[in-house]
């Protein structure tokens, strides 16, 4: 079973980098973007954190983990998200990763553990920590948002879904979480009867999801970034704090 997961998710990644279709806009922001490595396990991950100019820290701040897509990179994926961070005040935390299926399995240790490093130098907000994920960074977003859903609030998701092999996430899940899940109807990659799977797997195990299908809608998400964002925040933010 390991085998057939691996070679099932290589294949949609290979055809994924292949598109060609993964890229950021560069950072281009009026905050602050600072460089970062964090070592865990004898293994480096490289991150940067966006502090938009209105943080203070006598006041706890939203953090929001970005998850690039395959051939992508935290600095480029930043870009997507300043404008919204500097309206709302959020600290960004964008690792550059290997989005390998080896990789993948550390994800509920690593993420915490980056989100913990930036507190160690800015003041977050432990009840408005979430996430959000891009096509093969989607993947580790759905592992993170239900493995460690007493860590992460909640989180976004834009072109995923979740494998059938990997439904023993949604189950593991320690409380019922928050996902936002986004698929364009002519997404190369994921239909919608994927989608509408992952939609009714999470509601079945007591989930709460904001699942929405995209009109004339590829898997380009930079391009309709700032509107996906936005919808993004107002869910996230409307669910009850823990």
């Amino acid at each position: 079973m390991t085998n057939l997961r691996v070679l099932r998710r290589a294949h949609v990644l290979a055809a994924i980098v292949a598109a060609g279709c993964l890229t950021s806009p560069d950072f281009n922001g009026p905050g602050t973007l600072r460089s970062r490595v964090m070592t865990y396990q004898g293994r480096e991950y490289p991150f940067v954190v966006y502090v938009p100019t209105t943080y203070s820290s006598g006041t706890p701040a939203p953090s929001m983990l970005l998850v690039h897509g395959a051939g992508g990179n935290g600095p480029s994926f930043v870009g997507t998200w300043t404008s919204l961070a500097e309206a709302k005040g959020i600290i960004l935390v964008a690792p550059t990763l290997d989005l390998s299926a080896d990789a993948e399995r550390s994800v509920p240790e690593v993420f915490p553990r980056l989100v913990d490093a930036v507190s160690s130098e800015w003041k977050l907000d432990p009840a408005r920590r979430y996430l959000f994920g891009y096509s093969a960074g989607g993947y580790f977003v759905y592992d993170a948002a239900l493995l460690n859903a007493n860590y992460f609030a909640g989180a976004g998701v834009f072109a995923a879904v979740i494998q059938p092999e990997y439904d023993d996430i949604v189950r593991r899940a320690q409380r019922s979480t928050s996902i936002a899940i986004y698929l364009g109807d002519h997404d190369p990659y994921f239909s919608f009867g994927q989608g509408r799977r992952t939609r009714d797997l999470l509601l079945a195990t007591g989930h709460d999801v904001h699942y929405v299908e995209l009109a004339n809608q590829d898997h380009d998400y930079p391009a309709v970034a700032g509107s996906i964002n936005v919808d993004v925040w107002s869910y996230l933010t409307a669910r009850p704090q823990r």
